[in-house]
């Protein structure tokens, strides 16, 4: 398609998801000023990577740009593993998944760039074959992938059982529907190839469905709410409870010494919070995601 190695299927979805971006840009102007503005700009920033992996992944490899094939490839995966690295940050901050308690987000991404260099920069460029490097390195994320996903379908099908609404339900059927599409990026490479019709169409499946999840944020916000009765606390029952879901990581101490009150007192103020509003402790409310802790306060 005009000329390139684009498909049309491809650019159709690049359309989709620019028709978003601008959607989200003229949203983001009228919360810019509200406390989950930061949602707006997680979301606009997960469609912009969505429109460069489409963007890269349609137009190259193509033997009429000015770079050998070799290159164009290397930077083609350096820029998948990059949208997809972004991707899954998205969907552990947004949706809370969990994975391996043990090592950090951090650990994960610089496993996943030394993966690039071992596992397909340096065969590719030694043995020139795509075929093989490929199937190294995405053999290996493929495994890692399918690893996560059984703790991300047993940590969202809790949250599913429990959640009341069927807004919240969604979102958290939405978590685990969003992993799928990016677990099906190095399965359909590896079994398809270089067919952009079903390896887009999957991956911006992900994108689309997180999309739907987008517009109905304001309400899982009303819903959200709900579940923290406010209006049932006091005064001060009110502001300590802001404190901890403003800074959960802050100790009791710290607290106490915030509002000039006993760390008794504090204990005392947060049996009463955690019994209204159906909380068991801190460590809930450290769970929580951002943005759900700014959708409460917003």
């Amino acid at each position: 398609m005009f000329n390139t190695q684009i498909h049309i299927s491809t650019f159709i979805y690049i359309l989709i998801l620019l028709g978003l971006f601008i959607i989200v840009c003229i949203q983001l102007t009228f919360v810019w000023k509200k406390r989950d503005k930061n949602y707006y700009l997680n979301f606009l920033a997960l469609i912009f990577s969505g429109i460069a992996y489409n963007l890269v992944e349609g137009l190259l490899p193509d033997a009429n740009f000015g770079v050998d094939i070799l290159s164009q490839n290397i930077l083609a995966f350096t820029v998948g593993l990059i949208v997809a690295f972004h991707y899954l940050f998205y969907l552990k901050k947004i949706y809370c998944l969990k994975f391996y308690e043990k090592i950090s987000f951090s650990s994960i991404g610089m496993a996943a760039c030394i993966a690039l260099i071992v596992l397909f920069i340096l065969p590719y460029t030694v043995t020139k074959s795509l075929e093989i490097s490929r199937v190294f390195f995405l053999g290996f994320f493929l495994i890692v992938l399918l690893l996560m996903i059984i703790t991300v379908i047993k940590d969202q099908s809790i949250k599913i059982k429990e959640d009341k609404s069927n807004i919240l339900k969604f979102h958290s059927l939405t978590g685990i529907l969003g992993f799928l599409a990016l677990l099906s990026l190095p399965f359909n490479i590896l079994i398809f190839g270089d067919n952009q019709v079903i390896e887009q169409s999957s991956f911006s499946f992900g994108f689309f469905i997180l999309a739907m999840d987008f517009f109905l944020y304001d309400l899982r916000k009303k819903e959200l709410k709900k579940n923290i009765p406010f209006e049932a606390l006091s005064a001060r029952e009110n502001e300590i409870l802001k404190i901890l879901l403003d800074n959960p990581e802050l100790k009791y101490a710290q607290i106490s010494e915030q509002l000039n009150i006993s760390e008794k007192t504090l204990s005392t103020h947060l049996n009463k919070i955690y019994k209204k509003i159906g909380i068991k402790s801190k460590k809930e409310i450290n769970e929580m995601s951002k943005s759900i802790r700014e959708s409460i306060m917003s």
